[in-house]
């Protein structure tokens, strides 16, 4: 990553003592971090038919990723640190974060001149590398005739150096939030350093079977059932800082989209119609899609961080004896979907003991119908009438109670009632499972 203005910062105390340890690329270091040069990615797959109905198939590969630049531009840490590599507060003149209240503009006045540059930095660690993802799968592919075919297989993931946030200058557990920090005696004005790392790992296996029917009496249809689960540090690709910096594996759990049972189902059906009246009865077309998904995983976190550490992350602590979900997971807005006699704030100076990820949230799920009606008027002209319904039981899909918390999944532990739906929580609050139950209706002209 470069810059020609030169504005570019990381830190780097055992280059410089100065301006708390903050060097610019460009003039000190040549790069923000170490390129690498031997990203080699390898494939390897092969197909073998064990009978005339029967097929194995199996494949592997290594990825390399290219790092988004939201991570080093745009990071919104939860710390209050800067965004960023060209947030640092160094140089002649350096960045900083202040919010004008009301004021008269007037030429020459600077309403932001009480500003103070920040106390914390963003660095970028110089070994940083892409993330690597092994990608392999093991398939079985049986016709059971000749229009009927199912296949059942493993699908597995490891992903290594992916990107990751820590606060290497995170204070001691404290009382008093007065801990010690480890670069105070170096540079006893800084508070957070965020440093972008390639320590992430994760991993994901699946089963997955399908079966496909292709124009069966009329009838295309397919069905997919996926069992898996996901694990990794962190999930968000920015500003998701771990509850302890220095346990970042402590952080290892679920991951944010992990769904343990997804099925998919489409049907496609061609209505056979009558030698009688064929301009009515022939043309019709029955078309189905059904999706059912698993909760999502989410924290709970203490209702206010007394770590000492400031860093905004520490979880509850559980309640030995108490099952968080015994008698709630109730489906309504305001209504709790944990107990929340289950959690109770982590003791100050303490880390919380609930797992990253350790709750799931409502399952959600959506069935959508059409009709269709072909007719045609001449040999190259066909009208298409549609009907389209879309949620037809018109059932209520309700997100993790996350408190608009999306990034990292987290509610605290006073905040545990439902408040939006999976539609508003993706960002889409009227496709898919998000959306109430409504009809469409639209006529094409097909020639």
């Amino acid at each position: 990553m470069h810059d020609s203005v030169k504005d570019l910062s990381v830190f780097r105390p055992g280059i410089t003592q100065d301006n708390d340890g903050i060097v610019y690329q460009g003039n000190q270091i040549a790069n923000l971090y170490d390129p690498t040069y031997l990203n080699f990615s390898p494939r390897l797959g092969f197909s073998y038919q064990l009978t005339p109905a029967t097929v194995l198939r199996a494949g592997t590969g290594l990825y390399f990723d290219t790092p988004n630049l939201n991570p080093f531009l745009d990071n919104r840490p939860g710390n209050g640190a800067p965004n960023g590599v060209e947030g640092n507060p160094g140089g002649p003149d350096p960045v900083v974060t202040a919010t004008a209240g009301p004021y008269r503009i007037a030429a020459g006045v600077d309403p932001f001149a009480s500003s103070a540059p920040s106390n914390s930095l963003f660095s970028v660690a110089q070994n940083f590398v892409p993330s690597r993802n092994l990608n392999y799968n093991l398939q079985i592919e049986q016709s059971l005739s000749s229009k009927v075919v199912a296949q059942v297989g493993y699908v597995g993931t490891q992903g290594r150096h992916l990107l990751a946030i820590r606060d290497i200058n995170q204070a001691a557990l404290s009382t008093t939030g007065d801990g010690t920090r480890p670069y105070s005696q170096q540079f006893p004005n800084v508070t957070f350093i965020n440093e972008v790392q390639s320590i992430g790992t994760s991993n994901y296996n699946a089963l997955q079977a399908t079966i496909r029917a292709s124009n069966f009496h009329g009838l295309t249809a397919q069905a997919a059932y996926t069992w898996s689960h996901s694990f990794d540090e962190v999930t968000a690709y920015r500003g998701a800082l771990p509850q302890n910096s220095f346990n970042f594996k402590g952080d290892y759990g679920p991951s944010d989209f992990d769904n343990r049972n997804i099925f998919v189902g489409s049907l496609s059906y061609e209505v056979p119609g009558s030698t009688h009246l064929p301009a009515l009865t022939k043309g019709w077309e029955l078309n189905s899609l059904s999706t059912f998904h698993g909760g999502l995983p989410f924290s709970v976190y203490s209702s206010a961080d007394t770590s000492g550490t400031n860093d905004g992350n520490q979880r509850a602590n559980a309640v030995p004896g108490v099952n968080p979900y015994a008698g709630f997971r109730k489906g309504g807005v305001g209504l709790n979907w944990l107990n929340p006699a289950a959690f109770v704030d982590a003791p100050a100076g303490t880390w919380g003991t609930t797992s990253r990820n350790a709750y799931y949230g409502p399952g959600f799920s959506d069935v959508d119908l059409s009709v269709f009606k072909n007719t045609h008027i001449t040999e190259r002209i066909t009208t298409q009438f549609r009907v389209e319904l879309f949620n037809l039981f018109n059932r209520t899909n309700y997100a993790p109670p996350l408190q608009g918390n999306f990034n990292p999944s987290f509610t605290p532990d006073n905040g545990l009632a439902l408040f939006t739906t999976i539609g508003s929580f993706n960002g889409a609050p009227g496709i898919g499972a998000g959306e109430p139950f409504n009809t469409q209706f639209a006529l094409k002209i097909i020639f």
